[in-house]
């Protein structure tokens, strides 16, 4: 059964599938619930495959587990009725949030250290190697130097990936828009003001790419929060892409009262 069920992991985490894989730590006094036994759940509740026994439990724990795999965290939970527990790992295997930014400079160093701590994997592109460094971009999961198009067209860009185009003096951005907007990225953003993003959108429909795909470019970039500096624009844009991930409009969680 363990065969088949890490068999069946292996293929949920090829086909990003996400999952969680329930194992029990520890169980005293509890019928049909053995120390070592595993189940491996989906995020709708649904087991894919093994099992923890005790019927009562296992509903508990698939509970915790679709918890895990929603808020994208493993962790030890203790399961209790009545007078008995039971000790479970849950192991969430989520699919990454991906962002690619186009550009190396001031901005984009600020928006990479947001993501970084949001948890994103970020691969950083630019074409001028004072500006894309290691000490610059410390953990970045991949820097891609030299020829910026070239260099995208290396990139892996799911339904999970969010690009944000601001490259030197913006000398590359329509071409870097025209690169990946027909990707299937969740979220596009140019940084520009908006005459020259304008004239891209006005290009991309001459080159004859569909309205829909142009009309999913977010430019002006970022939520409407206030503030010109560096740090308070990076921030507006990790919002909106935050907003964008979770389908919400960025507004107020504060209702005016009646």
């Amino acid at each position: 059964m363990e065969l088949n069920l890490m068999r069946l992991l292996a293929e949920c985490q090829e086909e990003n599938k996400e999952v969680a894989l329930i194992t029990v730590i520890s169980s005293e006094n509890v019928k049909n619930c053995v120390t070592g036994s595993m189940m491996l759940i989906n995020e709708n509740g649904e087991t894919l495959a093994g099992g923890i026994g005790n019927e009562i439990f296992q509903q508990k724990a698939i509970k915790q587990g679709q918890i895990c795999i929603k808020r994208g965290l493993s962790r030890k939970s203790l399961i209790s009725v009545e007078k008995n527990s039971v000790e479970i790992f849950v192991q969430a295997f989520c699919n990454d949030d991906r962002l690619i930014i186009i550009g190396a400079g001031t901005l984009a160093q600020t928006i990479y250290k947001l993501a970084r701590i949001l948890g994103y994997r970020i691969t950083v592109v630019d074409n001028r190697p004072e500006m894309l460094t290691k000490e610059r971009f410390l953990g970045a999961n991949e820097l891609l130097l030299g020829d910026i198009i070239e260099n995208l067209d290396l990139c892996t860009i799911t339904e999970n990936t969010n690009i944000v185009i601001a490259t030197h003096h913006h000398e590359f951005d329509e071409q870097a828009l025209q690169a990946v907007i027909s990707s299937p990225a969740r979220y596009i953003g140019v940084l520009g003001n908006r005459r020259r993003v304008a004239e891209y959108f006005s290009n991309l429909k001459h080159l004859n790419v569909a309205e829909e795909l142009v009309d999913r470019v977010y430019s002006p970039i970022g939520l409407d929060l206030g503030g010109r500096k560096t740090s308070e624009i990076a921030l507006a844009v990790m919002a909106e892409i935050q907003a964008v991930k979770f389908q919400r409009n960025g507004g107020f969680l504060k209702k005016e009262e009646c």
